[in-house]
């Protein structure tokens, strides 16, 4: 018989995460992932796999928390500019969080991988759908005449300002200009 385990999944893939934005995967070697877990070598592999079993459940395990978070702010926000704020603040706020200051998990992974892995690219990939989705459902509310193809362009165009604003904080850019970017962004949202 197995021996119990003495922790929870999702708050050690919480550790990973956190551990992979700021050094990066390819960057983070198993001694660290040992010692940052406080986990046995062994009990990291008979419970998650190897290292890129392990990245794989992280990426998930960041979509599934975004996800939340995208879906509490279409539940809770009426106004669909203060929605789409609220998304972009997520992301800025994650950038200069005081305990985490290492930015998107998925964008950071974008640039890391690029198409390199086809499995986390499609999680990568359902995790932009995810955020498509939810400015798609703000941008409609704003009664603009506009096609569904327009609006996925639109959303599109936000999620690539959303991405550059992620990798120019990792690349040092103050909270303040993020900030000044984002409004600068949805002022052409203005209706």
């Amino acid at each position: 018989m197995g021996r119990n385990k003495n922790f929870v999944e999702e708050d050690i893939l919480d550790k990973v995460i956190i551990l992979f934005q700021k050094q990066g995967y390819n960057s983070t070697s198993p001694e660290q992932l040992v010692s940052f877990l406080g986990l046995s070598r062994s009990s990291i592999y008979s419970t998650f796999g190897d290292k890129r079993e392990l990245l794989i459940k992280a990426l998930q395990r960041y979509r599934q928390i975004t996800k939340a978070s995208l879906d509490k702010i279409i539940k809770e926000s009426n106004d669909p500019l203060s929605g789409i704020w609220q998304i972009f603040n997520m992301s800025v706020d994650g950038c200069y969080h005081p305990e985490n200051p290492s930015g998107c998990f998925l964008v950071n992974s974008i640039v890391e991988f690029g198409s390199e892995d086809s499995e986390a690219r499609q999680i990568l990939n359902d995790s932009y759908t995810d955020c498509r989705d939810a400015l798609c459902h703000f941008l409609q509310l704003t009664n603009r005449n506009m096609s569904n193809g327009s609006l996925q362009i639109l959303a599109d165009y936000l999620i690539n300002a959303i991405c550059g604003i992620v990798i120019s904080a990792k690349a040092g850019m103050n909270e303040k200009q993020c900030r000044n970017v984002v409004e600068m962004t949805l002022s052409v949202l203005k209706f």
